[in-house]
């Protein structure tokens, strides 16, 4: 095969040829975190004084994009759906507004017709013998963006893994194609979204956690330190399937020991089902054209009727806080977003509803240095609720493991006290029983 360039006719142009296309007081979409092509959005970013009243839809942004500063703010609305590093300094400065979403429903809950997307930028792989280029290691809601777009102005980036699944989008479906103009700065992405190396107490947490994991189950892992710390725990576990959001780093030595492996899945027996990797360089190497893994749309992986069919499904997520009712912060300090809705609801409710089903919270007992309990008697005035108490199972910190389901108020209360720092018990105690049973 020649080179890629050359099937890709007059479609192939220069970054500054393919923004001609955008226009004043359209609607641009970027693809979500890896999906984002940088050099696109950074020549975008520097000619932003060309347009005016120009949208821009993206989210989870790995870097600063050139977007997030007051002059760009000037001629352009930026709508994020995931709130990063990058992002959370220009939201609170209101260069950044953020658009809360229902996973299993975006993107058409926004594309509605009352908002079309007119330019959608995506990264991509270069196309292949048939004319088809992949996604990556990230597959999000690219390809539903680019179904919904007027026009579609792809970046080739010849270092992009291919992966399986839905992760793939035909030459004839893009409108423009342009060269990466350079190394990407990205670099592995658990580390640049800021997840850090867990701490003994998330290791602490994780051990809990991986307790509740039972041999043949299918399992959901979010995105965080604590919940990702569970998988240095399930080497000792077996016949595990994967149906979840992300595929974090660390599974992909567990699909190849063979201790994940689908043997029990109910749907797509043997793979390893996401939406996304966030993986080290092993990791990608490990997904690059392996049938063991696929990449499915958002819309099908986060969609609680598919979670549910799962069998033995066991969801793990991390949470900010939780109140002694047992609502889930987990996406907003008070009313101040920290990251994004994500899948976390659906695959709580997913796991409610599949028989034998597990939903498992985990979170530190405190903040800051100790200074602060998460475990508070009532969430402050304008805090986001992303899980409510009535989808909320198991609650873990390092102070042990306690289920509310099936609880009464007064029980939840006196279970999640059990498990908080014992500095802070008293002062829930004396709080509960003036809010819950005076």
């Amino acid at each position: 095969m020649g080179r890629w360039q050359d099937v890709c006719g007059d479609k192939l142009v220069s970054i500054e040829d393919a923004l001609q296309v955008i226009r004043p007081g359209q609607t641009v979409g970027i693809g979500v975190n890896a999906n984002a092509p940088e050099f696109l959005c950074r020549a975008l970013a520097e000619r932003i004084q060309d347009w005016d009243d120009l949208e821009i839809i993206g989210g989870a942004a790995m870097h600063d994009l050139g977007f997030y500063t007051p002059q760009g703010a000037s001629h352009l609305t930026v709508r994020d759906i995931f709130i990063t590093a990058p992002t959370r300094l220009a939201m609170r400065a209101g260069s950044v507004d953020f658009l809360p979403l229902n996973a299993a429903r975006w993107p058409c809950d926004v594309l509605d017709g009352s908002r079309p997307l007119d330019v959608y930028l995506i990264s991509v792989s270069p196309p292949d013998e048939h004319g088809y280029c992949s996604f990556g290691f990230m597959l999000w809601a690219s390809l539903d963006m680019a179904e919904s777009a007027k026009v579609v102005i792809a970046e080739v980036d010849e270092d992009h893994i291919v992966t399986y699944g839905e992760n793939y989008i035909h030459l004839s479906q893009l409108d423009y194609l342009v060269e990466k103009q350079g190394e990407s700065t990205l670099g592995d992405v658990a580390s640049v979204m800021g997840y850090e190396a867990p701490s003994e107490v998330d290791r602490t947490i994780a051990r809990y956690a991986a307790d509740l994991i039972r041999d043949g189950d299918s399992l959901q892992i979010g995105a965080g330190t604590v919940s990702m710390a569970v998988i240095e725990h399930l080497h000792g576990k077996n016949d595990l399937g994967l149906h979840s959001e992300l595929c974090p780093t660390g599974v992909a030595p567990l699909i190849a020991a063979g201790n994940i492996n689908g043997k029990f899945k109910p749907l797509h027996r043997h793979k390893a089902i996401c939406t996304a990797l966030m993986g080290d360089e092993f990791s990608l190497d490990f997904a690059h054209r392996n049938p063991a893994i696929e990449l499915y749309r958002m819309s099908y992986t986060n969609n609680p009727l598919r979670i549910a069919q799962h069998d033995y499904l066991t969801a793990i997520n991390n949470a900010l806080s939780i109140d002694l009712t047992g609502q889930v912060a987990a996406e907003a300090l008070e009313p101040h977003m920290y990251s994004g809705v994500g899948g976390q609801l659906e695959f709580t409710i997913g796991a409610m509803l599949a028989d034998h089903g597990r939903a498992v919270t985990v979170l530190p007992a405190t903040a800051k240095q100790g200074t602060l309990s998460r475990i508070v008697p009532l969430h402050a005035e304008g805090t986001v609720v992303s899980v409510p108490r009535t989808y909320v199972n198991y609650v873990i910190t390092e102070y042990g493991t306690v289920n509310l389901l099936g609880k009464s108020q007064r029980e939840r209360a006196e279970l999640l006290i059990s498990i908080a720092h014992p500095d802070f018990r008293d002062g829930l105690r004396t709080a509960a029983k003036r809010l819950y049973w005076p």
